[in-house]
């Protein structure tokens, strides 16, 4: 008797993985599982299957429209279960990035700090339960690619239990298996449908490859037909993504017609199978027809998805669907918007970059000098049309919604990962294929697991609260309290000098003056040059993790957010933040003090945006002057010269670290000296102070004077210069060739009388 001891260690392995990945998902936060989980409590609760609504917001949204035979099973298993119906708990996060991969606040789409999973009752008894139920399925579906691998390459020993670890260990087939899904179970019938059709094939070809365990008899002819349509019928009932099964079904026909030499024995099959999967699913299609004139249901599903396009895709969204596939066929998860980094899709990408060169390699081998191309097995050609089926589905798909995904070729995972660890240990000599396939399934597992503790744990650690003491010291001192209940008791920045293609690293600190049963709203918004909104965010604390309802009194809360900037800002500037809090009305924000002063809004200083590349200017009229051997005016340009009105630009070159923020004055003066106008501000208006000015940098001033004097009877020069605003005292200023200015004022342009 063969020995299944590596299959079952696997089995309990892929349980182990399995449960670390559903212990760290909470409840609805797996791709589309809280609608899935719709759809079982509405047939758990006696209302019977959805009847879908374009325009009604249901619990189930657009998974109402998927077949019910999971569902079934899934209400038969939950409705004992108190309250599994109330869902009162879970409330939507209002910012949830849903389909945002790379997100890095508001990954969870529901509220989870107050709803206690375990000891586990209610609703998350019933969800556990049904993915446990899905797990389940998953093992069924690892242990069937075991065999299918075994039954199309009887001579590879170590392929079937590596292919079985490929399927086990890869983390978005672990991620859905851990979740509440209908793929679930289609992926193990059509799984089982593809082992049977290789097991019905080899039976009158090569019978020693079927298990000893199975039953042969109900692979006969007398019963194949049968259990071929019962199974197709169910799987279709699951989802009708198993329609891609019938061209499989289609060929095996034709097979059976070269093998027996009669067209009537194969139609007599092909009508017993299409009887049971009408029997099936027969009532489910003419529902579906009657509800929405379709009888797959497929558009109504469209339309409740909302993503449906309106023409055919370009080529540069095909190509940005393709990779959005190519991710979510080995690992985006949550509510697909957690996404591993680049090593991994590394690590994948050379796995079948490898495998795909192994099986070019194996194949010309095979089918070189002279050999028949026609020798290939039947069962390849079944299985390898389930491919190509599968991703022909998946493009039709893509051109149908604006959401490729590639766990839905999962359907055929089987035969998947078969062909790709055939193509792998091709490339590896008979003498080392065991220790590297033992070697590869632990770096599988290392991993699978990495996908937890790396990316998917940490996007719903909620912030752990800290003590006074344990505050940096690198923190700013704010003080400022919202509706006398949330204090900001103060904030640092990573970071005070980015520039446009990064991101702001914020932390907050913040303090529960009282309870509160309210979950206010944060929204942070950043300032740039003229108070343009360069970077934006709305969120509840924590990054969505920490609403304010769940908050300790007199306890600090470090909240962290990292805040891209707009690719648009324009650069240099100060940036300022300002931060508010809100209820139900974003225009009506929570009133806000300081030391028991009543303020209109916080804005708090955050640091400096630098350009991406130093800017070349090249003034019209050089100067030189030097300003106490701390800045240099490089030169200035005159761009606006009409009637009570000039406007200039100062260059300057800063020698030294400025600590002090310097005024530039500019004074129109005539002929005795006197100031008929002036207009001074901060180097550009502020939001480049000389504080913010780094050595050897050319700084772009502007400037412009408005004046109300008549210019044709006397003569006026504009003088600049810099002065401390606090003291009111001048820098003192030097010519280029050395000499002091008077009054320490650089004159720069004069017009008027003379000057005509």
């Amino acid at each position: 008797m063969k020995s299944y001891t590596p299959l079952r260690l696997l089995l309990i392995l892929f349980i182990g993985v399995a449960f670390v990945y559903n212990q760290s998902t909470p409840i609805f936060e797996a791709s589309d599982e809280a609608w899935h989980y719709g759809v079982v409590r509405e047939i758990a609760s006696g209302r019977g299957l959805p009847v879908q609504q374009v325009g009604e917001i249901t619990t189930y949204r657009q998974e109402g429209s998927q077949p019910p035979f999971y569902y079934l099973i899934g209400a038969s298993l939950i409705s004992w279960i108190d309250d599994f119906d109330s869902l009162s708990h879970y409330s939507y996060n209002p910012f949830g990035q849903v389909g945002v991969p790379g997100t890095t606040v508001n990954v969870n789409m529901f509220r989870h700090t107050s709803t206690k999973e375990f000891p586990l009752t209610d609703v998350a008894l019933a969800v556990h339960l049904l993915r446990w139920f899905s797990i389940l399925l998953g093992c069924g579906t690892v242990a069937l690619t075991f065999f299918v691998a075994k039954a199309l390459f009887p001579g590879q020993v170590n392929l079937p239990i590596l292919a079985a670890s490929f399927t086990a260990l890869n983390p978005m087939f672990v991620f859905i298996t851990a979740s509440v899904n209908n793929d679930n179970g289609v992926w193990f019938l059509a799984s089982l449908i593809i082992y049977i059709l290789i097991l019905i094939v080899n039976l009158d070809d090569n019978a020693l490859l079927i298990p000893s365990w199975f039953p042969n008899k109900i692979l006969q002819r007398q019963f194949a037909p049968w259990l071929l349509g019962v199974l197709i019928g169910l799987a279709i009932l699951t989802k009708l993504s198993a329609l891609l099964l019938l061209p499989v079904v289609g060929i095996y026909l034709i097979w059976r017609k070269q093998y027996s030499g009669s067209w009537l024995q194969s139609f007599r099959e092909g009508l017993i199978i299409a009887a049971c999967v009408l029997v099936l699913t027969g009532w489910w299609f003419y529902r579906n027809f009657i509800l929405y004139d379709d009888f797959l249901g497929t558009n109504m599903m469209a339309e409740m998805y909302g993503f449906v396009r309106t023409g055919p895709p370009t080529w540069d969204e095909l190509i940005l669907e393709w990779r959005g596939w190519w991710y979510s066929l080995w690992g985006i998860f949550g509510a697909f918007n957690i996404i591993p980094d680049k090593w991994f899709f590394v690590f994948i990408n050379g796995l079948v970059v490898f495998a795909f060169g192994g099986g070019i390699v194996s194949f010309a081998k095979s089918y070189s000098f002279g050999n028949n191309i026609r020798k290939v097995h039947i069962t390849h050609v079944l299985v390898g049309t389930f491919i190509l089926v599968t991703l022909a589905g998946n493009v039709y798909w893509s051109f149908y919604q604006h959401a490729a995904q590639g766990r839905l070729a999962l359907i055929a995972v089987t035969v998947i990962s078969t062909y790709l660890c055939a193509g792998i240990l091709s490339l590896v000599g008979q003498h080392l294929q065991k220790i590297f396939s033992i070697v590869l399934v632990f770096v599988l597992l290392i991993v699978s697991i990495l996908m937890v503790k790396l990316y998917i744990e940490p996007s719903y650690t909620v912030p752990k609260k800290i003590l006074y003491e344990d505050i940096p010291s690198n923190m700013i001192v704010s003080g400022a309290i919202f509706n006398n209940t949330i204090e900001l008791v103060g904030y640092s920045v990573l970071n005070d000098s980015v520039t446009r293609d990064e991101s702001i690293q914020i932390t907050f600190y913040w303090r529960g003056k009282s309870y509160m049963d309210v979950d206010y709203k944060l929204a942070i918004n950043v300032y740039g040059y003229e108070m343009d909104n360069i970077a934006k965010l709305d969120t509840w604390p924590g990054g969505g993790l920490l609403p304010t309802a769940d908050w300790e009194p007199d306890v600090i809360y470090p909240d962290t957010y990292v805040v891209p900037i707009l690719s648009s800002a324009e650069a240099p500037t100060i940036m300022r933040m300002n931060l508010s809090f809100w209820d139900d009305d974003l225009s009506n924000p929570l009133s806000i003090s300081v030391s028991d002063v009543p303020i209109e809004s916080l804005f708090l200083d955050l640091g400096r945006l630098l350009p991406l590349h130093e800017k070349n200017y090249t003034p019209e009229v050089i100067d030189g002057s030097v300003f106490n051997s701390e800045a240099r005016l490089v030169g200035y340009s005159i761009s606006e010269d009409v009637p009570s009105k000039i406007a200039f630009t100062l260059y300057w070159q800063p020698a030294t670290k400025i600590t002090t923020d310097l005024t530039v004055f500019v004074h129109m003066i005539d002929s005795l000296g006197n100031i008929v106008a002036q207009a001074d501000q901060p180097p550009s208006n502020g939001y480049w102070p000389t504080s913010a000015w780094e050595p050897g940098s050319l700084i772009s001033d502007h400037h412009k004077l408005v004046y109300d004097v008549d210019t044709s009877r006397e003569t006026y020069t504009i003088v600049i210069g810099l002065y401390d605003p606090l003291s009111g005292l001048r820098v003192p200023a030097y010519s280029s060739a050395g000499s002091e200015w008077d009054n320490w004022s650089i004159p720069i342009y004069t017009f008027g009388l003379s000057a005509q």
